[in-house]
């Protein structure tokens, strides 16, 4: 439904003012029978307007929403023709059976055909019923007219009997016309309730017009023609306003705006006229006026009616009492036979009615009627958390219920639930999910299980070093030595047995809360729960009682175990596990049965003191920056390098300063600003060159790797398309599920990613659909045998050829200056960077060193 605009409410009401001030005008200059009639003339330009208003609102609509309508434009036309004729004089004069009253006659009639055609779309129309509500009306009305219109019309000598038909129809129309479209337009739907009740009134005010023409034939005087001109304009208005109130689009009957809706002016056209007929007859005998036998006979129909449509909706109420128990029952047997539970539960979370099926699952007795509280069927901890989601907005989301009836299994019940409008109420449709949920939670439990010694696997593993804590924790990696002897004398089923035994030892030597793993193969991690000395006090019982030979079937076999220890620092759970491999392989490396510690290395080096926050805030932590160039020779891009100025270690690598972060908790922190400096340091140079970052192995923060980018280059006010990250295989494949949609989401605002060391570890192609590359970054120098150039070289153009065919540009490091570099270009690398490039320099040095690579010779 479109209302009408403001500016077309203003429109309506200066159109108005003017008419009426220009009747108030006109009307004195047109006395009796005299032409022109000039307020003939004002009516017949007010209607012109209406028309043409009409008219242009009619042709927004779709043809199918437009047909009542143009029942009102061609009474628009009509009563514009009637006008005009009796205005000008050439169609006679209102009120004396001249061809402006015939025109007039045809004009009123639109208003009913619009009722007809609104009351007809609405859905299981009764038409016998609205007929004898409309005939009710109109015998009503017409009792009212006969006796206040026709009665002193019929006394004698009050009108000539050449106009007493004439009188009659005037009087008749009000009568008809009204009754019709007050009953028609009682019930419509809601999309049309407000330009039914538009059209209702502009009917009323007709009436009123043809009442005040009808007492003019035997009465005349200028208060009958004001009240019926002021009567005709309010009802063109009326009828622009019923058009622009309608919708340009015949509703779905199915929508909100399809529903049925009552309109309160056809209640108050009905309840009027009924009450109408004994105020009049009343008001007859009180005044002592003439109350005609058409009148009396009318009555007595009128109430012999009435008694009639008491009687339909008698019948009516029966048919639709027994529907709604007929209804209710079909329902009632539906929901019955349903093997899914349906239950209603009121504002108190009781529950007014439950089926066979949700009493079943719901484990109430089905031959009592007890109505209790679903809360209390619940377990007490899980009531408030019932409660939230049962009352939740969002009611797509389903509820998870767990009920333990006392004499029964406890079952898991899955909920969904939406509220009855208006009732208070909310229907609960339960299904039995107990089966299901029991084989997720048993594959939960294998995805994290290792099958054979039923020890959490890696996986369970990496989720609990992630789960954060404010406790020192260590990791152990222990490598079984002497097993493979197992495998090879007694085969692999003996060495099945030993790993249970294994297992079974290791579950024995540590804590309840402490986590044993079996990371695959020989290879078993134990996550403890204390600082390092008790880390390396479970590592040395873990070794000794490892250390007892293994009796089976087939012999004694003496196994025992090598033990890598790392603590595991906050956000470390990665870097802790490649620090207790990397001690483990040195522990294999000192022979059988050894323990290594990492600090900074395998053997146990003191690890770097200093605060790396503090450092990052005192300007200690600086970059470094490598240059890359292209065929032509010319600086191209940025290779940025994280160091730390360490004020007793010296300079320390990007690898110590991210070992540090990663111990310390400060991985954030670094990736924070090592984004923000990079970018504010690339952006303020007058070169437009590209900036490379590393995101390194194990201390990406994937959560906040978006937020970081983004901020930065905001920071800088620089084109995200000069960023590059790089990463390697190794960061990928060890990295949290969330990175790759990190990275996603960096590379739509136009970052650049990068993957470093390409053809180096195991070169899955999968990492080009997880990850949207853009480059590769090689190696040259670790591609072939030392000092076979010519063989790197060919492996450097077998893999320009296959990131040509990906789409992806290739850049090249580690290349010896001279003929490698220039057979590495003509093989099709992007970038090259040789030991003669710029390395590791300031971002003060930068331009000075970009301005002396072009000095040097381009590649031949």
């Amino acid at each position: 439904m479109t209302p009408p605009a403001r500016g077309g409410l203003h429109e309506h009401l200066l159109v108005g003012l003017s008419a009426l001030a220009a009747i108030a005008v006109t009307l004195p200059l047109s006395p009796g029978d005299s032409t022109p009639q000039w307020d003939n003339l004002v009516l017949a330009t007010v209607a012109a307007w209406a028309t043409w208003r009409v008219g242009r609102r009619v042709t927004t609509m779709t043809p199918a929403a437009r047909s009542p309508w143009w029942a009102l434009l061609a009474s628009g036309v009509l009563f514009t023709a009637a006008s005009l004729l009796t205005g000008l004089g050439v169609g006679g004069v209102f009120g004396r059976s001249s061809i402006g009253d015939g025109l007039l006659i045809l004009a009123v009639l639109g208003p009913i055909v619009t009722a007809a055609q609104l009351a007809g779309r609405r859905q299981a129309t009764r038409w016998p019923v609205l007929a004898l509500d409309g005939v009710l009306v109109i015998i009503a009305l017409v009792v009212v007219a006969g006796v206040l219109l026709v009665a002193p019309a019929l006394l004698p000598g009050a009108v000539d009997r050449d106009l007493l038909p004439l009188v009659i129809g005037y009087a008749g129309y009000p009568a008809v016309a009204l009754g019709l479209v007050g009953a028609l337009c009682t019930v419509t739907s809601q999309a049309v309730r407000r330009a039914a009740t538009a059209v209702i009134g502009m009917t009323a005010f007709q009436a009123l017009a043809a009442a005040m023409l009808a007492v003019l034939v035997f009465q005349p005087g200028v208060v009958w023609v004001l009240i019926a001109d002021v009567a005709s304009v309010l009802a063109l208005l009326t009828a622009v306003l019923a058009v622009q109130l309608a919708p340009v689009d015949v509703p779905d009957p199915s929508s909100p705006a399809g529903r049925h809706s009552i309109t309160v002016a056809g209640l108050v056209v009905t309840g009027g006229a009924l009450v109408g007929v004994p105020v009049t007859l009343v008001a007859a005998l009180v005044l002592d006026l003439p109350i005609p036998d058409g009148a009396v006979a009318g009555t007595a129909a009128l109430l012999a009616l009435l008694l009639l449509r008491m009687l339909v909706r008698i019948r009516d109420s029966g048919r639709l009492s027994e529907d709604l128990v007929r209804s209710e029952a079909d329902f009632r047997g539906l929901v019955e036979a349903s093997s899914d539970g349906v239950a209603i539960l009121d504002g108190d979370f009781r529950l007014v009615f439950t089926s066979r099926a949700a009493r079943a699952l719901l484990g109430l007795s089905p031959d009592v009627d007890l109505h209790p509280v679903l809360l209390d069927l619940l377990p007490e901890e899980a009531r408030p958390r019932a409660r939230a989601e049962l009352t939740a907005v969002d009611e797509a989301v389903a509820v998870h219920l767990r009920v333990e009836p006392a004499d029964g299994d406890p079952r898991d019940l899955e909920v969904t639930h939406h509220e009855r409008p208006g009732s208070g109420r909310r229907v609960l449709h339960l299904r039995d999910v107990t089966t299901r949920r029991r084989r997720e939670r048993e594959l939960e439990r294998m995805a994290f299980t290792d099958h054979l010694t039923r020890l959490p696997n890696r996986a369970m593993l990496f989720r609990e070093m992630a789960t954060p804590s404010t406790d020192e924790r260590c990791l152990l990696v222990l490598d079984l030595d002497g097993f493979k002897e197992v495998n090879d004398t007694a085969g692999h089923e003996a060495g099945d047995t030993v790993l249970v035994e294994v297992a079974r030892r290791l579950e024995g030597i540590v804590r309840a809360d402490d986590l044993v793993a079996r990371l695959g193969g020989d290879e078993f991690a134990v996550l403890i729960a204390g600082d390092r000395s008790a880390g390396v006090e479970t590592a040395q019982r873990i070794i000794d009682v490892l250390a007892h030979p293994h009796r089976l079937s087939t012999g004694t076999f003496p196994v025992g175990t090598s033990v890598g220890l790392a603590q595991l620092m906050p956000r470390g759970g990665q870097l802790a596990f490649r620090e207790a491999d990397d001690a483990l392989r040195s522990a294999k490396q000192a022979g059988k049965g050894c323990l290594r510690v990492w600090s900074t290395g395998p053997d146990g080096d003191p690890p770097v003191s200093g605060d790396l926050a503090a450092a990052l805030l005192d300007g200690q932590v600086q970059l470094r920056y490598n240059i890359a160039s292209n065929a032509a020779n010319t600086a191209a891009a940025l290779h940025a390098l994280p160091v730390w100025q360490h004020p007793t270690a010296g300079l320390l690598s990007s690898a110590d300063l991210w070992a540090a972060a990663g111990r310390q908790g400060h991985a954030a922190a670094l990736q924070h600003w090592l984004l923000q400096r990079a970018c504010a340091d690339a952006a303020g140079l007058t070169e437009p060159l590209n900036v490379a970052v590393d995101l390194p192995a194990g201390h990406t923060v994937a959560d906040e790797l978006t937020s970081d980018v983004l901020g930065a280059l905001t920071a800088a006010d620089m084109p995200p398309t000069r960023l590059v990250l790089a990463l390697t295989e190794e960061a990928l494949l060890t990295a949290p599920a969330s990175l790759p949609s990190a990275l996603r989401e960096v590379r739509a605002a136009g970052t650049r990613i990068c993957l470093d060391d390409f053809g180096m570890g195991q070169t899955l192609f999968a990492h080009l659909s997880r990850v949207p590359l853009d480059s590769i970054r090689i190696d040259v120098d670790a591609l072939g045998a030392r000092g076979d150039a010519a063989r790197a070289v060919q492996i450097v153009s077998a893999i320009v050829a296959t990131a040509d065919t990906l789409g992806l540009a290739t850049v090249a490091h580690g290349v010896d200056p001279g003929p490698t570099m220039d057979a590495v270009l003509a093989a099709g690398a992007t970038l090259v960077r040789s030991s003669a490039h710029p390395h590791r320099v300031g971002i003060e040095d930068v331009p000075a060193a970009v301005a002396a690579l072009l000095r040097q010779p381009a590649a031949t």
